[in-house]
């Protein structure tokens, strides 16, 4: 498995998105990632969806793609608390999810990563 597939299964689960929580590591050695939940950044999200961009404008393969898609919906409320990332209201991004609810603030990194993420996809 090269570098790419390796770090890919081990975020993408049943085809949703979860990135390796800020709240601890993932050592080389752990076969699972470690089990918290919360500490996902747009920014994560953002860099994942611009690595499959790459990954699909080289190898043409439609499974980036989907990948692209089902890691964009994350914004819009596809993960573990179901609850919208991107704030339609203000244009702007939440800084993230936590365990049990949204992190409310709204710096520049996260809109940068959410508009980044958005310009990726295929015209």
């Amino acid at each position: 498995m090269n570098h790419s597939g390796f770090l890919l299964s081990k975020i993408f689960i049943k085809g949703e998105i979860k990135v390796i929580s800020n709240k601890g590591w993932m050592q080389k050695e752990m076969v699972k990632i470690p089990q918290s939940i919360g500490g996902e950044q747009p920014i994560d999200v953002a860099y994942t969806i611009l690595a499959l961009s790459t990954f699909y404008k080289v190898f043409k393969n439609e499974k980036y793609l989907q990948m692209m898609r089902n890691a964009f919906s994350w914004f819009l409320g596809k993960n573990h608390l179901h609850q919208i990332i991107y704030n339609p209201a203000t244009g702007g991004c939440y800084d993230g999810l936590e365990e049990k609810n949204v992190n409310l603030n709204q710096g520049a990194e996260s809109a940068v990563s959410y508009l980044m993420a958005r310009l990726c996809f295929p015209k």
